[in-house]
């Protein structure tokens, strides 16, 4: 397996007001899957740099797959989700496929349940099995 890097987004130095020290966005391929990975807090702020990346991997047509993957989010808002669903709403409209990827007892996943957003997308416990999931 072999990751093609995308685009990835590193704090410099962490301060409280600093966005890249709250989130972190890598993203790359996978053949033809598409892969984002985020790290910290998914909320308002952080938000419009998910949504730019996203816009930067999203091929133009259809039969692509795309892994959301929260297993390193350590919080996520009411906007987060929101933005998941613009996600997945316009990744299928392009034709795409999403797949988001939770670990079991996380926040996010404990989010997701509580709010039955786990029967609007589909999920996957680590990164190998949405993988498999899409293949």
């Amino acid at each position: 397996m072999s990751f093609d890097p995308i685009l990835s987004s590193s704090p410099a130095r962490p301060a409280f007001d600093d966005l890249d020290a709250l989130l972190e966005v890598r993203a790359w391929r996978l053949d033809s899957l598409r892969i984002l990975r985020l790290l910290g807090e998914l909320d308002t702020l952080t938000a419009p740099r998910v949504r730019a990346a996203f816009g930067e991997i999203l091929p133009a047509r259809g039969g692509f797959g795309l892994i959301v993957d929260l297993t390193r989010l350590t919080f996520i808002s009411s906007a987060g989700v929101s933005l998941l669903v613009e996600i997945r709403r316009r990744a299928g409209e392009r034709g795409g496929r999403l797949v988001v990827v939770l670990a079991p007892g996380s926040r996010p996943r404990r989010l997701f349940d509580l709010t039955t957003m786990t029967d609007y997308f589909e999920v996957a416990e680590n990164l190998k099995e949405a993988v498999r999931a899409l293949r």
